[in-house]
């Protein structure tokens, strides 16, 4: 093939292309590259001139890559013979480009291909900001039930009991068809409004209820192009707000009598239960002690199976004792030093810190208004769980760090009094975020007993605790990388 040829190739290609020879010390050591050929598609990558860039060295004409990580890689294809795809982003005074390049060995010279992804790599930050801002918005509207789907009515997006306001309890799960979960009237009502959402026609309405009254709203949703490509149905529960004062005085006192009620029937019914499974554990016990000779292996497995149980019981018990305990503040609030709390945490808990190797940082803390004892037992609870969902073979890394959240910051947090962050970090087995709305509610687990034992009430003692300091509590978590857990407290409670 002709030189000439071989322009001809190269200028035909949109994409960029640059065929540099080493340049070598008196060692032999590739110090530069040195630009042999290029295209016009590379040139208005780069920006530059062919009489700028020909017969020039890379380091001459992009002196920012002195020591880069990509300059490295490039030597190293000459050297080793190696080839290699990266994305790098390049910035200096004239260039601020994210680039995708194929690094390849051709005789004594090396070759890269490469093309410009700034776009793409735009779009997947507005993507990642999108999801943040979503995150977000889901956190801040707790108590909104949201269903998203698409034009043959498959769900895309499911948020709590979003149909309840037509009759229907159930939470739908992902990529269901409403066609098979409904029927009937509820059905083609259903139907008809997320069909006038893809004719751009948002529908709103109240629906009354046995007991409250619903705002239901058909949305539209629209991608990049303007075009509709889902109905969101929101669901809000109203009927709080048309009751007079009078009315809701009184349902806010059947309310308090009712959770005073039910603490109580906690307290007692777990206290109660206590003392016949002592006895059944004790006489498990004697059983197995004194008459084991005259049980066949399978009479001593059903034993060991009975006593198990019994001990998941009494761990049961004992959790529904605690969640039953932290109804309320008992002691009133007082100024508590949180760095003088988790000092006092870490101290119960050296044994099992020290049995897993675990590594605590602690940040400064602040002092806030609070309950002590409600405030320890709510850190030693999110410390147990980074260190009993620690990754196989990986130390657990626990980080405690905290910031003050400014009126930008706070968001929904900014009508508590000078709100304080807390972020209890890991680096443990996570979680998939879909879950958010699960992990905080009682008897709730994500994992087999059998791996990580407990009985799913910790996460729902920490909201409870929370929610007595005026608070609010959320994660973000990714499987294989850790979990954190975000509490906002108000350094001064104003009840």
């Amino acid at each position: 093939m002709s030189e000439a040829t071989f322009s001809d190739i190269l200028e035909a290609i949109e994409t960029g292309i640059l065929v540099f020879s080493p340049v070598r010390n008196q060692q032999g050591k590739i110090i530069d590259l040195k630009y042999e050929q290029t295209n016009r598609a590379a040139l208005q990558l780069i920006k530059k001139q062919n009489q700028a860039v020909v017969g020039n060295t890379m380091l001459t004409v992009f002196p920012v890559l002195v020591n880069s990580e990509i300059f490295k890689r490039y030597v190293n294809v000459l050297e080793s013979g190696d080839s290699f795809r990266s994305e790098f982003h390049y910035q200096d005074d004239e260039l601020d480009t994210w680039f995708k390049d194929y690094a390849f060995r051709l005789g004594t010279n090396l070759v890269v291909q490469f093309t410009d992804v700034s776009e793409y790599k735009g779009l997947l930050e507005k993507k990642a900001r999108n999801e943040g801002l979503y995150q977000a918005l889901i956190r801040a509207l707790p108590n909104l039930d949201l269903l998203l789907v698409d034009r043959d009515l498959r769900v895309q997006f499911s948020k709590g009991k979003s149909l309840k306001a037509f009759g229907s309890v159930s939470i739908i799960e992902l990529d269901t068809s409403l066609h098979t979960e409904l029927e009937g009237a509820i059905l083609g009502e259903i139907k008809n409004n997320c069909k006038k959402n893809f004719k751009k026609e948002t529908i709103r309405r109240e629906i009354t209820g046995d007991d409250t009254i619903y705002r239901v709203s058909f949305v539209p949703v629209y991608d990049h192009t303007g075009e509709v490509f889902g109905s969101l149905i929101v669901t809000e529960d109203i009927g709080v707000f048309s009751l007079s004062e009078d009315e809701l005085r009184n349902k806010l006192y059947a309310l308090e009598s009712t959770q005073e009620s039910l603490e109580q029937f906690a307290y007692v019914a777990s206290h109660d239960l206590q003392e016949p499974l002592r006895k059944i554990r004790a006489f498990g016990d004697r059983i197995t002690t004194r008459y084991a000779d005259q049980l066949d292996d399978t009479g001593q497995d059903y034993f060991a199976r009975m006593q198990n149980a019994a001990q998941r019981m009494q761990v049961l018990i004992d959790d529904l004792l605690k969640y039953s305990r932290v109804g309320r503040i008992q002691n009133g609030f007082e100024e508590v030093d949180l760095n003088q709390l988790i000092d006092a945490v870490l101290a119960d808990m050296e044994t099992s810190i020290e049995e897993s190797s675990a590594i605590v940082e602690v940040g400064e803390l602040p002092t806030i208004e609070g309950e002590a004892t409600q405030l320890r037992q709510l850190f030693q609870n999110l410390i147990s769980n980074a260190i009993k969902f620690r990754r196989e073979g990986i130390v657990p890394h626990i980080k405690i760090t905290s910031r003050e959240l400014s009126d930008d910051l706070a968001g929904s947090h900014n009508q508590l009094n000078n709100p304080r962050e807390i972020i209890v970090q890991d680096n443990g087995i996570g979680f998939e975020e879909k879950y958010l709305d699960r992990i905080f509610n009682i008897f709730q687990r994500l994992h087999g007993r059998n791996r990580y034992p407990g009985t799913g009430i910790g996460l729902a003692i920490c909201r409870k605790i929370i929610d007595n300091h005026q608070g609010d509590i959320f994660a973000t978590s990714e499987v294989g990388k850790g979990a954190s857990f975000h509490m906002v407290l108000p350094q001064q409670q104003t009840i």
